[in-house]
């Protein structure tokens, strides 16, 4: 009877170590404060209960007050609603906070009507930094050909020949180039319609209750 007893209350502390040690796993991901985004790598369908994909989509104040308060209208606002951040096709970088890692901070706009024009929930279009391009004296040879028709001169008896062609050239001493430009060039290579570095798509997720 005492080894049954015994067998007994060690297999309820066997269960109860059990639990002991799968509960600290599941509140580890509960323990995420609302508001965090994190990257998930599954499609828009299976993202997991109380989080939601960051479309940007508009969401009430009331319903939703523990992300309000932890986010507000950061991203975007309108009367009673307050936006998700919208982080499709973006990626994500550290607020400037004074560091002057952001030298182009004071353009940044709202991603939403409403939202922050600075700081978390601003964003910036696509960029290229200024710089210069150095190149040394060269010159370019070009050549041409006009086409018109032959032309009579019946006063004189002759024939205007029926084209024309002629060549020069130009150089240039050393050039520096700088500022913005636009250049309408393709390659089969490496050129696209935007910059960016080697990346993989997720979707960015936040935790809203």
């Amino acid at each position: 009877m005492k080894n049954f007893l015994l067998a007994g209350v060690l297999s309820a502390f066997s269960v109860m170590g059990a639990v002991g040690i799968m509960a600290p796993s599941k509140a580890t991901g509960d323990s995420l404060p609302v508001g965090t985004i994190i990257a998930w790598g599954g499609p828009a369908a299976s993202v997991p209960a109380n989080w939601m994909l960051c479309n940007g989509k508009a969401l009430s104040r009331t319903v939703y007050m523990e992300l309000f308060a932890a986010i507000g209208a950061s991203w975007g606002s309108a009367g009673d609603k307050f936006n998700l951040p919208d982080l499709r096709g973006r990626f994500l970088r550290g607020e400037d906070a004074g560091t002057g890692r952001d030298p182009d901070v004071r353009k940044r706009a709202p991603s939403c009507p409403g939202g922050s024009s600075m700081g978390v929930g601003s964003v910036q279009a696509d960029s290229l930094q200024n710089h210069t391009h150095d190149q040394s004296p060269h010159s370019h040879y070009y050549s041409y050909f006009i086409a018109f028709p032959d032309i009579a001169d019946t006063g004189s008896g002759l024939l205007v020949p029926g084209g024309s062609s002629s060549n020069f050239s130009t150089s240039a001493d050393s050039a520096t180039l700088r500022g913005a430009a636009q250049y309408g060039t393709k390659s089969r290579v490496t050129a696209g319609e935007e910059s960016r570095p080697k990346n993989a798509a997720v979707n960015f997720i936040i935790k809203v209750k």
